[in-house]
């Protein structure tokens, strides 16, 4: 964990090891907007604030563009 500007930043190693997953995973999140990250001097690191907003459920939302199910009688 690095201190930057007095906020907690994790490497994607280190975000890897903590979820159990592999660095690709780590990568994909970051790349699709799941993980906020920064880049300093090449390396990639991922805010403390975005990986617990990982791991807080959210509720489950549908989408209001889609039309509801009809069954067939």
């Amino acid at each position: 964990m690095q201190i930057i500007e007095g906020k907690n930043y994790f490497t994607l190693s280190e975000i890897a090891e903590k979820l159990n997953c592999s660095y690709l995973m780590v990568q994909r999140y970051v790349y699709k907007g799941r993980l906020e990250a920064i880049k300093i001097k090449g390396r990639v690191y991922v805010t403390e604030d975005s990986y617990k907003a990982l791991l807080t459920p959210t509720p489950y939302q549908t989408d209001p563009k889609r039309k509801p199910r009809t069954t067939k009688k």
